[in-house]
């Protein structure tokens, strides 16, 4: 593949060089190119610069003084059973306010109860009140989406389909078939590429 006239090697490029893999090619181009040549000779002197530096690494015990200035509070500590405990009895008047809560709370509950035995019919009533009107809720429902499905252009041309057996098989074939493609279409599409795709400066 013949390069552009006055294409200039890409950053990629010159990294491919640096690594000892840049195609014939553009070496044939960078050999004819001093733009070029002089890049790469300053990317091979930066690249041998960094790689005379040092490496840096933390001390041996960097890690141990690190976790040893972290201190992590317990999340539960604040709401925990005794701190609890100690909050409620610590007075009279805190004593006083979790015991008329906890009357409330048993006092609603045994109400509550002994209501629901004492008017089991009432509760009933209620029950069969509430699906008789859940179902007729549901019928007006359905007739209205059927009255609604009915007064539509394309109701009668369903209709005379589904009423032949021979339309109706060529338009589950057809549906079927448009579906099957559809597939196909949506699998190719999800596919991974076999091949690479060439590099943009090429």
């Amino acid at each position: 593949m013949t390069r552009p006239p006055g294409t200039h090697l890409s950053p990629d490029e010159i990294d491919s060089w640096l690594s000892g893999n840049l195609a014939r090619e553009w070496q044939q181009h960078l050999d004819q190119c001093q733009t070029c040549l002089e890049r790469v000779r300053i990317e091979r002197e930066i690249v041998d610069q960094i790689g005379t530096l040092p490496l840096m690494s933390p001390a041996a015990d960097f890690a141990d003084r690190v976790m040893a200035s972290v201190s992590v509070p317990d999340p539960f500590s604040i709401r925990s059973l005794q701190a609890t405990q100690r909050r409620l009895f610590a007075t009279k008047r805190s004593l006083a306010i979790a015991a008329s809560l906890t009357l409330l709370v048993l006092g609603s509950m045994g109400g509550s109860i002994a209501w629901s035995l004492a008017n089991q019919e009432t509760i009933t009533s209620i029950g069969n009140w509430l699906v008789t009107a859940g179902g007729q809720v549901a019928w007006l429902s359905l007739r209205g989406v059927a009255s609604n499905l009915i007064e539509q252009p394309w109701y009668n041309s369903l209709r005379s389909l589904l009423e032949s057996p021979g339309r109706l098989a060529i338009g589950s074939a057809l549906a079927t078939t448009v579906y099957l493609i559809g597939v196909l279409a949506l699998r190719r599409l999800l596919a991974l590429p076999t091949q690479q795709v060439a590099h943009a400066g090429i």
